[in-house]
């Protein structure tokens, strides 16, 4: 058999598990391309070579934002763009994109990247143009084991390409990869009204060059923010693409940002959290390097919907639904804090699930700054659900919030939240904010939506 022949027989075959998926209900973002590694095991390198530029995005938070937000943006220029914009980030989400959107070229190949993923893809796409790195906290350690094994995993898997790296330069992490050759821009956020001080960091940061505990001036979330050191000098880069201010303007951020290009250019943006910033600044930085017009890139980011469960709003009749992916501790501590701006009467949900995907230690929940909701405003129930739902009611009890609030739901698993939602939904109260880890969101949207259309 012909490799052209054995190529097209497995493309076929993977359209045709994935429509069969459809029909059942199931979205199919990994499947056909696991079966299509196993069938023709180089068929990566093949469909990345019809990729005229190749963007990869990687990092611990924000890749599924950063990879739709990218998306739309080259979507106002390009017509042809592929991309696994579901968050199916592993190798086999890769090539089920190609898959399912099977083209003789593409103008941009778009995919974001799961740390541990990267040698197995850059293997295959070995020539990607751009890397955005967004951010390296501690997260599913029994998968990667400590932050320095993840940091390691993605240096030893980039560290022979020429591609333009895109860095957070507000995370020390960054400085991980000074050693490679690779052409390096810096994006960030200036000292802002939503900034802390710097006895905030989550966890303590030793300096990369000596080894000394790193200072920092203030910080954004988590460990990033404007650090230095006292022994080497060590410090943040120079940024090249900066957020000077921020602002909320009717429920949306106003943000102030400085490029080589642009002076104090405004831009909304309708979601919060500050980690949506971060994302909004790295798609500046990669489009502007690509240069593409500012007045669209602005315009692209100020309409941008999003529709994955990161904050993602459903709404009913009666009530609001608000849903947010989370899986580590700084994720989870950032997310609460986003919630605290809402002042309405609200209720929480927390499911958090412990399969292979989503992590099977838990152990993370007690590093979250849960704490906080004691300081949040009308809370009128917390429900804990999912297969560790009773892990969930147990660390919201150690913070002391009251325990005539706490409603537990444990679930047989990943698919037993109905009664949980369904509760939830006939609380006579407007507003809704359920968190969920990795297989908890899609569950939870699709009963929700299921509900909606009754």
């Amino acid at each position: 058999m012909s490799l052209n022949l054995r190529f097209n027989i497995t493309v076929f075959i993977g359209k045709l598990i994935f429509f069969s998926l459809n029909l059942l209900g199931k979205q199919g973002t990994a499947l056909p391309g696991k079966v299509a590694l196993k069938l023709y095991p180089s068929i990566l390198k093949e469909m990345g070579k019809k990729c005229r530029k190749i963007l990869i995005i990687s990092g611990t938070n924000g890749k599924t934002t950063t990879n739709n937000l990218i998306n739309h943006i080259l979507n106002g220029k390009y017509d042809n763009i592929v991309s696994n914009l579901k968050g199916a980030n592993m190798i086999q989400g890769v090539v089920t994109s190609f898959i399912v959107n099977n083209k003789n070229s593409y103008d941009w190949g778009v995919f974001e990247v799961d740390e541990g993923s990267i040698p197995t893809v850059t293997k295959y796409i070995n020539k990607p143009d751009y890397i955005i790195l967004t951010n390296f906290f501690k997260d599913q350690l029994d998968r990667f084991g400590e932050l320095e094994n993840t940091i390691k995993i993605v240096h030893e898997g980039i560290k022979n390409l020429d591609s333009t790296l895109i860095l957070n330069g507000d995370d020390p992490s960054s400085l991980k990869f000074n050693d490679l050759s690779n052409k390096k821009v810096y994006y960030g956020l200036n000292k802002n009204k939503f900034s802390k001080s710097a006895d905030t960091v989550v966890e303590t940061i030793f300096c990369s060059e000596c080894g000394n505990k790193l200072n920092y001036e203030f910080t954004s979330y988590g460990n990033l923010g404007k650090y230095y050191c006292n022994k080497c000098g060590f410090k943040r880069p120079n940024l090249d693409y900066l957020v000077e201010s921020i602002d909320i303007k009717d429920s949306s951020y106003e943000f102030i940002i400085k490029t080589k290009n642009w002076e104090n250019e405004a831009i909304y943006f309708k979601y919060l959290g500050i980690y949506n910033i971060y994302n909004s600044i790295s798609a500046i930085a990669f489009t502007c390097e690509n240069e593409l017009n500012l007045s669209s890139i602005k315009e692209r980011i100020e309409s941008f919907d999003y529709k994955l469960g990161r904050m993602e709003t459903i709404k009913f009749p009666d009530k609001t639904i608000v849903l947010v992916l989370s899986k580590n501790p700084v994720g989870l501590s950032e997310v609460l804090k986003t919630f605290s701006y809402d002042e309405s009467e609200k209720s929480l949900m927390f499911i958090l699930n412990d399969t292979p995907a989503d992590g099977k230690d838990v152990s993370w929940i007690w590093d979250a700054d849960i704490e906080q909701i004691n300081k949040m405003k009308n809370i009128a129930n917390f429900y804990c659900s999912g297969i560790r739902a009773e892990d969930v009611a147990l660390r919201i009890k150690y913070t002391g919030f009251d325990r005539n609030k706490i409603k537990t739901y444990p679930s047989k698993n990943e698919n037993d939240i109905k009664t949980s939602l369904n509760d939830i939904l006939n609380q006579n109260i407007e507003k809704v904010f359920i968190v969920g880890t990795f297989t908890a969101i899609p569950i939870a949207k699709n009963i929700l939506m299921k509900k909606l259309s009754e």
